[in-house]
């Protein structure tokens, strides 16, 4: 009967249509995240996913999954473009290109979702939408994250960090949210499908769990998972809000560092200063009687300050780094791939002959490294792209009690990205159950709480302080404990398990 309602309930040219209507979906689902912020279109969008993944033969919905990803890939991280054209000088075509083939590939992921769902499981409806479709995004969307170091961004659950959903991070963590709003997008195509059978009885009984998830995610969000480790610190984190066209340049190098070191020294009763990532534009080694300068400056005030700066490994290459003035030093670990480093070292050449970005082939910090303390507290330190995986800001945890990021959003200019990196960094902070110290060239720079809450921004694109205070918290959310573990291998049981019951049962049907 309800097969029966989706067919009838076919759109015009239906055949033809599918292919631009998942493309559209997609492209409309980036109007979800932040600075957009419909969060419920995701809900509609993906629907129209799910409605089209079960009635499509097996070809054409795992073509319908890699276009409706490709369309939310290439709306959604659209803005790299100005970090390869604006400012790494690559041709615009080129640059266009490199993006398509980049969102090409990540769109393999929920192509392999369906795929593993249509072909492999039971073609019951119930199931598909409630259970393995959610389950297999789940999967898919954490293996996205891992696959040649991972490229996380246009996760579902970042929709939901200011909606009753969000609840469910400290808990399970990101991926479950996004896994939540794929059951809530598939009981809405059953919903609709048995209110035009008029079968209210199913309805109700497909609403009122989706109803009873929304209450206890809700419940969850007001649950206080850390608790108060000693007394709060002030801490004043300092926008230079200098341009990423004119940062390298070599008459703007120490008026940044002026600009800085004034903006710090004319705050008061501070405990910990905290500048962008590669605030100071140079290496370490270059600039050691400024460095001294600024120890001797806070040694004065009783304060720490850390800034972001270039520094030389003993094999002569560069790392991105994080500099406690006191001398401490943390390496960033999780580089970004187009960025600072080439994926397949073999096209360094020749993407070198196209994009001329600066330190576009860096090395990356050991992987354990010993947590930098300031003002007496222990850090959990993330350089910017590191924020966008969980697993990199939760190793620090529970030893460190408050969490800072550094950061330069300038070479996005004005585009989305800044907005949908501020509520990554916000989804880190409700995971982990601490507070942020988030600090950014050209903004956003913010403190946000333990449940995700923005306590305080600045605006972006201005010279800016922004002073406050931030309590450091001992204790450990369920998510620190088990990290993604728990819910990617339910999901993966989930699939696994029932892809043999219907293995099976094909095989006695087949006898």
């Amino acid at each position: 009967m309800v097969n029966n309602v989706f067919y009838r309930l076919r759109p015009l040219s239906w055949l033809v249509s599918w292919p631009l209507l998942s493309l559209v979906a997609g492209a409309l689902t980036t109007l979800a995240f932040a600075p957009f912020d419909y969060s419920w279109l995701v809900f509609l969008t993906l629907a129209l996913a799910f409605y089209y993944w079960h009635r499509l033969p097996l070809k054409q919905a795992v073509f319908s999954g890699w276009l409706f990803s490709l369309g939310l890939q290439c709306s959604g991280i659209s803005w790299i473009f100005h970090s390869l054209h604006t400012h790494g000088s690559a041709p615009a075509v080129f640059a266009a290109l490199l993006i398509f083939l980049l969102c090409c590939y990540l769109s393999l992921y929920v192509a392999l979702a369906v795929y593993v769902v249509n072909r492999f499981l039971p073609a019951n409806i119930t199931l598909r939408l409630l259970l393995f479709y959610p389950a297999s995004w789940i999967v898919f969307e954490w293996l996205q994250g891992y696959v040649m170091t991972g490229f996380s961004w246009m996760q579902l659950g970042y929709t939901q960090i200011d909606l009753p959903l969000s609840g469910l991070a400290p808990l399970l963590g990101n991926h479950a949210v996004g896994g939540v709003v794929a059951v809530c997008a598939g009981s809405l195509v059953l919903l609709f499908s048995y209110g035009r059978a008029k079968q209210y009885r199913q309805a109700l009984i497909v609403l009122f769990p989706v109803i009873a998830l929304w209450i206890a995610a809700g419940v969850l969000k007001t649950i206080s998972w850390t608790q108060a480790d000693g007394e709060a610190i002030k801490v004043s984190v300092i926008q230079g809000n200098i341009k990423q066209k004119d940062k390298w340049t070599l008459q703007m190098k120490q008026p940044t560092m002026d600009l800085y070191r004034d903006l710090s020294l004319a705050q008061k009763d501070v405990d910990l200063f905290v500048w962008p990532e590669t605030a100071v534009p140079g290496y370490r080694y270059r600039v050691t009687p400024y460095i001294n300068q600024l120890a001797a400056d806070m040694k004065q005030r009783n304060a720490d300050l850390l800034f972001g700066i270039f520094v030389k490994n003993d094999e002569n290459r560069s790392l991105n780094s994080v500099l406690n003035v006191k001398g401490e030093v943390y390496n960033k670990r999780h580089l970004v791939p187009l960025g600072e480093f080439i994926p397949l070292r073999f096209l360094i050449e020749f993407f070198n002959k196209f994009v001329k970005i600066p330190m576009s082939d860096i090395a990356s910090g050991e992987e354990d490294q010993p947590l930098l303390t300031a003002a007496g507290i222990p850090l959990g330190l993330s350089i910017c792209f590191e924020e966008a995986f969980s697993r990199d800001v939760i190793r620090d945890l529970p030893e460190a009690r408050l969490l800072v990021n550094v950061s330069n959003d300038a070479w996005f200019e004005d585009s989305h990205e800044p907005h949908q990196h501020h509520v990554i960094a916000r989804m880190r902070a409700l995971e982990a159950g601490r507070y942020m110290v988030r600090s950014t060239n050209t903004g956003i720079t913010s403190l946000i709480g333990p449940h995700g809450e923005v306590i305080k921004k600045l605006a972006q694109f201005k010279i800016g302080v922004l002073n406050g205070e931030v309590q450091p918290l001992a204790g450990a959310t369920p998510f620190v404990r088990w990290g993604d573990g728990l819910i990617v291998g339910l999901s993966g049981l989930l699939l696994f398990g029932f892809a043999g019951w219907n293995a099976k049962y094909r095989s006695v049907g087949d006898e």
